[in-house]
């Protein structure tokens, strides 16, 4: 029995520019845990609602609303749950043609983006054969999560953006908050309404990703630490381990 239940499957083949798409699901996970496997082909995902554990070559990744997930072919990963939470995830079969390579890579998408996702997506079918009619949709779909979407005139900064710039080092929420010119209470209401977290759980998440990226990049924790403004490699090692439930050290592997 599948580990998920699909709600939307689209078995495809397009290829545009050097791009194959194959497939097209939106997964809701159902078993509390997905064991380590691999795909002939690359594969996104993308969390769209809940959290739970991403692996992605034995490193584990807090997965909320947002995150996306490249995996390029023959990449072992799995999923296990946190809390209740069953997340509902897009994911993408595809492939690169010719020398394209997939890289594997996380980050995560603006609530403006995901709006914009799932207006998209409601234009496709759940099921039946696809029109032509059909067909822009999903390339616009696949055209957003890669970052090749037409360029448009760059909006003024959403309140979640702006967050982004004042949480990359330690600080506490007061500060955070006065700084985008906000009451903490009232910032995190707002934030809750624009992106469906707090302000605690926001800075933790971007503090997360600015030290993923610097325990990739440098050759020591003690230097990773330093970078994402912690002064204390011991207490950033504690802090991380909260976060992932593993030491820097055991993440790096």
């Amino acid at each position: 029995m599948l580990a998920w239940s699909p709600l939307l499957i689209q078995k495809i083949e397009i290829h545009a520019l050097g791009f194959v798409l194959r497939k097209l699901q939106l997964n809701r996970h159902r078993d509390a845990e997905v064991a380590a496997h691999g795909h002939d082909y690359a594969q996104l995902i993308l969390y769209l609602t809940g959290e739970g554990v991403q692996t992605v070559n034995a490193r584990r990744h807090r997965a909320h609303t947002g995150d996306l997930f490249v995996i390029p072919a023959g990449t072992p990963h799995g999923f296990s749950t946190v809390g209740h939470s069953r997340p509902l995830c897009l994911v993408l079969d595809y492939e690169l043609e010719g020398h394209g390579r997939v890289r594997a890579a996380h980050r995560m998408l603006s609530p403006a983006t995901l709006n914009e996702l799932h207006a998209l997506l409601a234009r496709v079918p759940r099921k039946g054969r696809l029109t032509l009619t059909d067909y822009s949709a999903i390339l616009a779909v696949v055209a957003r999560l890669l970052g090749h979407a037409p360029a448009n005139p760059a909006p003024a900064p959403t309140l979640f953006e702006s967050l982004r710039e004042h949480v990359r080092a330690p600080a506490p929420l007061n500060r955070i908050a006065r700084g985008l010119g906000y009451h903490p209470d009232h910032l995190s209401r707002k934030l809750k309404r624009e992106s469906g977290l707090g302000l605690r759980t926001l800075r933790d998440r971007v503090r997360l990703e600015a030290a993923e990226a610097a325990l990739r990049s440098l050759p020591t924790v003690a230097e990773a630490a330093t970078q994402c403004g912690f002064d204390d490699p011991n207490y950033f090692a504690r802090w991380f381990r909260r976060q992932t439930g593993q030491t820097p050290s055991a993440w790096r592997g």
